[in-house]
């Protein structure tokens, strides 16, 4: 909805300098908080962290609506983002704690269904309510839709978890996002000085998320270190992909802007599609089998997406990015399911939130890396399609890369060899 409302907060407040930060700043928000959010229902359960995160993104929402400069706004989207970014890892981690495993799949395909309607009706109703009263009102809206969430869903969470459960210090959660923001905020701007935020923010970055997730991740080691990097490979090759296709669809092909939305809401309605059928092939398909199926599904929804610059039908981009959307279904889900299988019990919640934060990191580095290449290109005087050509490629080979990583994936128990089960 913040993506529709900026312009009329813009024309009202000014501050276009700060324009992408206020986009942008719930994502760097994320970052620090999922692993905190993780660790926090291990050790108090889900119901004390998830009042503690309704409150504050309530806050955050009243900060943007009464911001006077567009400083607060971002300062309130930063905010809304430590919130929500917290209350993934708080959702999840009480799906792994509350569910039967055979029940799980079925719950995560009921939230990817979820996740529909914001997707198509968020955007035109707060555009509809920013034109027919203020942008502030967009804001205040959702504030009475949390206290009714609170008040249904509190009750019914557990209000206990494990006393000693493992603590993460303040420091790395911090570091990263400030890491993260700037590596992110080096790509905007294709200059020698903006490049230089780049390895300063790696060499803030990387330590701090060495620290955060499992020993061996970067390496893609057999069991949750593996799960975390598919997480963050999956996103890198949805979303390098995703942002650009409705730019691709109206700049290239010469679509207009109503045309090229309807390619994200078939992806959207796609990704839940796929999220349904792999609910109903989770006991039967191994993780590894449901994850190659999708990342092949994203690496052929891509190339046909690429096929739009080669002046193929515009059906073909519209058609592959919706093959994408049915392998995100497919694949997405079944990571974490992966991941809460093979937790030790008690650090459920903890063990996922590494996943949680890859999938995050691999949103934004996706697309802060087609943005790279596009910015690049129209700098060394390529062209759009060239600038469209790098980002499509990225997607192409993070998909590509995922295949061979899928099957050191954790194993269900009915996945594996009775030579491995436990006695």
């Amino acid at each position: 909805m913040a993506i529709t409302i900026l312009p009329a907060i813009k024309a009202d407040l000014g501050g276009l300098s700060l324009y992408g930060w206020a986009l942008a700043a719930a994502s760097f928000g994320a970052f620090g908080a999922i692993p905190l959010g993780g660790r926090a229902v291990d050790r108090f359960g889900p119901r004390r962290p998830l009042a503690v995160l309704l409150i504050m993104f309530c806050a955050g929402l009243v900060i943007a609506a009464l911001a006077p400069t567009m400083l607060v706004v971002a300062a309130g989207r930063f905010i809304q983002g430590v919130a929500a970014g917290a209350l993934y890892a708080v959702s999840l981690g009480a799906v792994a704690k509350t569910y039967p495993e055979r029940l799980r799949p079925r719950v995560l395909a009921l939230l990817a269904s979820m996740w529909i309607l914001p997707g198509l009706f968020g955007p035109p109703l707060g555009a509809a309510i920013a034109t027919a009263f203020s942008w502030r009102w967009a804001f205040v809206a959702p504030v009475p839709v949390l206290i009714i969430a609170a008040w249904l869903v509190l009750p019914a969470l557990p209000g206990t978890g494990t006393a000693d459960g493992p603590a993460l210090p303040l420091r790395w959660p911090l570091q990263l996002t400030l890491g993260a923001g700037l590596f992110l905020g080096g790509l905007t701007d294709p200059t020698p000085a903006s490049f230089a935020l780049c390895p300063v923010g790696i060499a803030l970055g990387l330590p701090a998320l060495a620290r955060i997730i499992p020993a061996g991740s970067f390496r893609a080691r057999r069991g949750i270190p593996a799960a975390a990097a598919s997480a963050f490979l999956l996103s890198v090759a949805f979303f390098a992909v995703d942002g650009f296709v409705p730019l691709m669809l109206t700049s290239v092909r010469g679509l207009s802007v109503a045309a090229a939305s309807v390619v994200v809401a078939s992806a959207t309605v796609a990704w839940s599609a796929g999220s349904w059928w792999q609910s109903r092939h989770a006991e039967s398909w191994s993780t590894t089998s449901l994850v190659t199926v999708g990342a092949a599904l994203v690496a052929i929804g891509t190339v046909g997406v690429a096929g739009g610059l080669v002046d193929l039908p515009t059906a073909t981009a519209y058609a592959g990015w919706t093959v994408a959307g049915v392998g995100m279904g497919v694949a997405f889900p079944t990571i974490p399911l992966a991941v809460m299988g093979a937790a030790a019990e008690g650090d459920e919640a903890g063990e996922l939130s590494s996943s949680l934060l890859m999938d995050t990191l691999g949103v934004a580095m996706g697309a802060g890396l087609g943005g790279a290449s596009i910015a690049l290109a129209a700098a060394a005087g390529a062209g759009l399609r060239a600038g469209l050509a790098g980002a499509f490629c990225i997607g192409l080979l993070c998909a590509v890369l995922l295949l061979p990583i899928a099957h050191r994936l954790p194993r269900r128990p009915q996945d594996r060899p009775r030579s491995q089960l436990p006695a």
